[in-house]
């Protein structure tokens, strides 16, 4: 196997002769060794000299063996080598007594930083969440009653709804947000394998992930962590679904009655419904089986009609003032009309004056309550054209009965066309959602601390120093959720499937599936050889797989391409109404704010609470779409960053003491699993954000029925879909810009100057097989990595350890190290 000795070249030129250049000379024989010609004298360098007394003492950190021979021949070298001058802990804690233990219950730091502490913070969270949500549940119920599970809280003046609408929403985002980056802690926490689990799977020749989210790990994990991620994965499902759905808008639209007539029903000539019936045959928009007047017959309703026509109650319009009030589906003076018929043959030869009738409601209307006037109730409409063209003309039924001129109801205008609504259905589900998450973290949070007690007596009982059965099984039984409490167990347990392996890199195992490999195969062993190092600067994004981040990148794309290519079908019917699709139109339309305009028409039961939950689930889409776009950016996140905490761990300026889960003395403590603040912070931020902005994207939007007295018309309000074009481009614009940056980190590069270990279990554990001076109480030390040991046959060995940094040496290019 070709390997890498040190040979001395020549004697140093500088200042200081005791200093000798070394040379690497690679040859094909692990077993040959350097040669060195002529009889030049041989040194080694000495770093410290001490005088006290006439007494010079050197201590030799390159080489305590060296083997020459100073005669013509060729000489036979071998240089080995030992880190010394280690940390001791007892020895420390005299001059820095935070390193003992002594102050651990006193430290605040330490304290909240323990996982049972942070998994405590995390109920206290979800608890203040619960009670956030039940308070506004009790109230809005109390002070807003509800009917068919809809309330209203607000009707009045339009800005105001909107913009209570945004700030609402916002709120329940940041109450949602908190409630899935709770539940992913303890999942991500639960999740972490036990040192147990690692020793299994490695016996295996299988690795876990340490210090990232990780659906591999559920396969391996007990049973009873897996179903307390089963129960918090589910419980935060249907909050992406429905939470945004809580609070609404609504616009009103009006209900009424039309009839038409010839002159004599003015006079009070008399009518039957018989006539008008048979005249309409099968006219949709002259149907009226699908809807009634609410608590009225259609006698009485056409009798009240008549009597307030003789009283004069009724306004005279032409035929085109009556097409514009009654073609805008909005407008405010639509009340019952009476349209009178041209006089002719076909509207005197009838015995009734009354010719047709129908009842108008928005809920199965389609948007076309107008279908009456428009091309004799054929389905062809005009509504909501930004300029009509004039009507001067209406034929009505299949008699084609001319109209001559309406006779309309005044009616006052309402100042509560604009509402903002909620859901008593929705805030029910989601309180007892958010119930169910605490009961879940709560068990967590109590079978861990129930543990901890449980070994902090055994722990007194035992003693301190006193290495027994049951204080390597509490060791095993220690969870490993970051970078920091794998290198810790690993440093005081070494683990001998990985054993001279330190320069052991996450591809040496993990297997290459190929199409024809056969299931259940035995994984094969990784080979155990004396590696090269070969300095790679390799790019953030290669500490994660192919398979993340091919998932991330197409679940991107298919959002952003989702996004707009719906907004294109949507705005397609804006475009036959002829309005010009200008960013400045679409600002006009409002920034998450229903309007006239951007109502969906969908095929959906429309009556509640079944039409109201559908519409919720089928708006929500996106969001649960972007919760999974979230937890893979945030895994793929965590993954970069765990081997950034690693590769850093050679340098003089890193050196420091682990981040663990469990801090002691001085080891560092962790708020967070392996995501540090300055990208955690910002990630859950921007999820915040984003929710919030799919939500004023697609939402749930209501039409509120008014009888043309004002009173709601609750058996004819139904919910739909809305959306805002403007809310959609921003949040398109927002996604490219967060995939674009998450490609640009990336991009970035490792320094290269440590393996390649990313969340693997066999990598890092490869990497941390320590000599026995650091194995006690070197994991509560500052550490650093690098080559601590070179044996007679010229191969090196790396770990972690706490030598000084100037013993400490760096793996050198092409050199060998197990």
């Amino acid at each position: 196997m070709e390997g890498t000795y040190y040979r001395p070249i020549s004697r140093s030129t500088e200042p200081n002769p005791g200093i000798e250049q070394i040379e690497f000379l690679e040859t094909p024989d692990l077993t040959l060794a350097l040669t060195a010609a002529g009889s030049s004298e041989y040194s080694v360098h000495q770093q410290d000299t001490v005088t006290a007394d006439s007494l010079s003492i050197r201590s030799e950190s390159a080489s305590p063996y060296l083997r020459t021979d100073t005669t013509d021949s060729l000489a036979i070298d071998k240089i080995t080598f030992r880190a010394d001058g280690f940390a001791d802990k007892q020895t420390l804690a005299g001059y820095f007594p935070r390193i003992s233990d002594a102050n651990e219950k006193t430290s605040l730091r330490i304290r909240l930083s323990k996982r049972n502490q942070a998994l405590l913070l995390q109920v206290a969270l979800i608890g203040t969440i619960f009670a956030t949500n039940l308070f506004i549940l009790i109230y809005a119920s109390s002070k807003y009653p509800a009917r068919d599970g809809v309330g209203l809280l607000y009707a009045g003046d339009c800005d105001t709804v909107k913009s209570a609408n945004r700030y609402l929403h916002l709120l329940i985002n940041v109450l949602s947000t908190g409630m899935i980056s709770a539940s992913s802690f303890c999942m991500q926490l639960q999740a972490s394998p036990t040192r147990a689990d690692v020793d299994k799977m490695h016996s295996l020749n299988k690795w876990l992930d340490i210090g990232a989210p990780s659906l591999r790990n559920l396969r391996y994990i007990g049973r009873w962590r897996l179903a307390s991620c089963i129960v918090l994965a589910f419980s935060s499902l249907p909050i992406h679904l429905i939470f945004n759905s809580a609070v609404f808008q609504a616009l009103a639209s009006n209900d009424y009655s039309v009839a038409v007539v010839n002159d004599s029903f003015l006079s009070g000539a008399g009518w039957d419904l018989a006539t008008a019936v048979r005249n309409r045959g099968s006219d949709p928009g002259w149907n009226e089986h699908e809807t009634k007047p609410p608590n009225v017959t259609y006698e009485s309703l056409i009798e009240d009609m008549q009597k307030d026509v003789m009283n004069g109650l009724y306004e005279m319009k032409n035929v085109s003032e009556c097409y514009e009030i009654y073609e805008d589906y909005w407008a405010v003076t639509q009340g019952n009309v009476v349209v009178v018929a041209k006089n002719g043959s076909n509207t005197q030869s009838e015995n009734s004056s009354l010719l047709l009738y129908t009842f108008v409601a928005p809920r199965y209307d389609n948007y076309a309550k107008d279908l009456w006037a428009v091309e004799n109730g054929t389905g062809g409409y005009l509504s909501f054209s930004p300029s009509p063209p004039p009507i001067t003309t209406i034929y009505l039924g299949p008699p084609h009965y001319e109209a001559s001129y309406c006779l309309v109801q005044f009616v006052a205008p309402t100042p509560n066309r604009c509402r903002l609504e909620y859901s008593t259905h929705i805030l029910y589900a989601v309180t007892t959602l958010n119930f169910l998450k605490l009961l879940a973290l709560f068990f967590v949070w109590f079978s861990r601390k129930k543990a901890e007690r449980r070994r902090k007596t055994k722990t007194e009982e035992w003693g301190v120093v006193v290495e027994t059965e049951e204080r390597v099984l509490e060791r095993k039984e220690a969870i490993l959720s970051t970078l920091g409490d794998a290198i810790q167990s690993f440093m005081q347990e070494p683990d001998e499937t990985t054993k001279n392996m330190c320069l052991a890199t996450k591809y040496d195992f993990i297997q290459k599936n190929t199409l024809f490999k056969r299931q259940g195969k035995e994984e094969s062993e990784p080979l155990v050889h004396p590696r090269k190092w070969n300095m790679s600067q390799r790019r953030w994004m290669s500490a994660a797989t192919w398979p993340q981040w091919t998932c991330l990148i197409i679940l991107y794309i298919a959002f952003i391409v989702g996004l707009f290519t719906t907004m294109g079908l949507l705005t397609t019917s804006l475009k036959n109404r002829h309005y010009d699709l200008t960013l400045s139109f679409f600002k006009s339309l409002g920034f998450g704010s229903i309007s006239e305009l951007t109502y969906l028409n969908v095929q959906l039961p429309r009556g509640d609470p079944v039409g109201l939950i559908l519409n919720v689930l089928i708006i929500n889409s996106p969001q649960l779409l972007f919760s999974i776009m979230y937890t893979v950016c945030g895994a793929i996140m965590t993954t970069c960053l765990v081997q950034r905490e690693f590769s850093l761990m050679y340098t003089r300026a890193h050196r420091k003491p682990l981040r663990v889960s469990e801090p002691v003395g001085i080891q560092r403590s962790s708020y967070f699993i392996s995501l540090p603040l300055r990208y955690g912070g910002p990630l859950n931020l921007f999820s915040a954000v984003f929710h919030w902005l799919v939500s004023q994207s697609y939402f749930l939007a209501r039409v509120t029925a008014l009888l043309p007295n004002g009173e709601e018309d609750y058996a004819n309000s139904f919910s739909t879909l809305g959306y805002s074009p403007y809310a959609i481009i921003i949040t398109g614009i927002v996604a490219f810009t967060q995939i674009t940056i998450v490609i640009l980190l990336g991009c970035r590069k490792y320094d290269g100057t440590m393996s390649m270990v990313s969340t693997n279990s066999m990598a890092i554990s490869a990497a941390c097989h320590g000599l026995a001076e650091d194995r006690d109480f070197g994991h509560e030390l500052p550490l650093q990595w690098g080559v601590v040991e070179i044996g007679e046959d010229g191969i090196g060995h790396c770990a972690f350890t706490t030598a000084p940094h100037h013993v400490i040496r760096k793996a050198e290019e092409g050199v060998l190290y197990q």
